[in-house]
């Protein structure tokens, strides 16, 4: 009788721990229904970084733009090249239409107006000592005004003359009057340039209207009973299209009260054609000792 109460007995008590655990573990089977419910309503996917190999959960609908990597197909976007130097000197309020090149220009005026007080500023600048000068003798050399002997009155003086279009291109230069016929200066592309200079009483720089155009004429009178004249006709300064040149001399050198003959480019000429030629010439020159 008592080995069946034991039994029986142990048999309440394991019942009762059995009881006990199913119990305590009554709501899991609900929570797991939940959240299967979730995943379904919000699934997800899976997305592995190549870089970092590791997996990042992203919703669905989540913007691509917040991925922290770029995939191997992604290509930084070229932005377009617009560097360069630009002169805004008024007048162009849009500029996108001269981005192709690689130095912008924006205009101010005529290029006329603009090149013409160009050459002029560049004079003024000279004769105010502000900027040298190329040297006419020498291309590797400059010079300033107060390098020279102005205003003295000594024979060697150099002084301010005037502005004339000595070389035909519709520009002024500037004379220097001076030893044998001074200096004559141009104006171009930023700089002042000697382009002409008396060198001697065999090269005395002079200038001439001759056939509806500007000459520079060189004269050489050194020697009695023989002269000789070169001319020079420019458009633009760097720019010589003709020369000429012309002379008499002694037929007996020996005898300086002796005839003479007349040439005009090397060929013969009469006296008369001679003297047409040369009255022309010396009619119209201006000297600019």
């Amino acid at each position: 009788m008592k080995r069946r109460l034991a039994i029986l007995l142990a048999g309440c008590l394991v019942f009762l721990l059995v009881a006990c655990s199913f119990g305590g573990n009554s709501e899991q089977p609900s929570q797991m229904q939940e959240t299967t419910q979730e995943q379904e309503q919000n699934p997800i996917q899976v997305i592995t970084s190549p870089e970092s190999n590791e997996t990042e959960q992203v919703e669905e609908g989540q913007e691509q733009t917040e991925m922290p990597f770029q995939t191997a197909d992604t290509k930084p976007v070229e932005k377009a090249d617009v560097s360069g130097i630009y002169t805004d000197k008024q007048g162009t309020p849009d500029a996108d239409e001269f981005l192709d090149a690689d130095v912008y220009f924006f205009a101010d005026g005529a290029p006329e107006e603009q090149s013409e007080m160009k050459a002029d500023e560049l004079i003024d600048l000279f004769i105010s000592g502000s900027i040298n000068a190329v040297d006419p003798t020498d291309s590797t050399s400059t010079f300033y005004i107060t390098d020279l002997n102005m205003d003295s009155e000594e024979w060697d003086a150099y002084s301010v003359g005037e502005k004339i279009d000595l070389d035909n291109d519709g520009e002024n230069e500037l004379i220097l009057n001076g030893p044998y016929g001074g200096i004559y200066l141009d104006a171009r592309d930023g700089q002042v340039y000697g382009f002409a200079a008396g060198e001697g009483y065999g090269f005395t720089l002079s200038y001439t209207y001759f056939k509806g155009a500007i000459w520079i004429l060189y004269s050489n009178r050194m020697h009695q009973g023989y002269e000789s004249y070169h001319m020079e006709l420019f458009e633009g300064a760097d720019n010589l299209v003709a020369e000429m040149n012309f002379n008499e001399e002694l037929i007996d050198e020996d005898n300086v009260e002796g005839p003479e003959k007349y040439y005009l480019n090397g060929t013969e000429i009469t006296y008369d054609e001679y003297l047409e030629l040369s009255n022309e010439i010396f009619d119209a020159q201006v000297t600019t000792n």
